[in-house]
């Protein structure tokens, strides 16, 4: 999972008129190694390296109104 990734399946819900994405909210679950991964090219996406990184338990994004919360499984 990447960011990239998270935009396609954003991109894929608001064109497709039968998913409801009012008030929607995906969860995934992921190994640390890839929640971290996932993590850090979100703050670095964010902060252009300006600062340090410091990593979270939970990743919270909202896309168009789609919440996807990333949580270590």
């Amino acid at each position: 999972m990447n960011l990239e990734k998270v935009l396609e399946i954003a991109n894929v819900c608001i064109e497709n008129e039968l998913i409801p994405t009012e008030n929607l909210i995906i969860t995934y679950k992921l190994d640390k190694d890839l929640h971290k991964k996932l993590d850090e090219e979100l703050f670095y996406n964010k902060n252009n390296n300006l600062t340090n990184f410091t990593h979270n338990d939970l990743i919270e994004i909202n896309v168009a109104g789609i919440i996807f919360i990333f949580e270590i499984e």
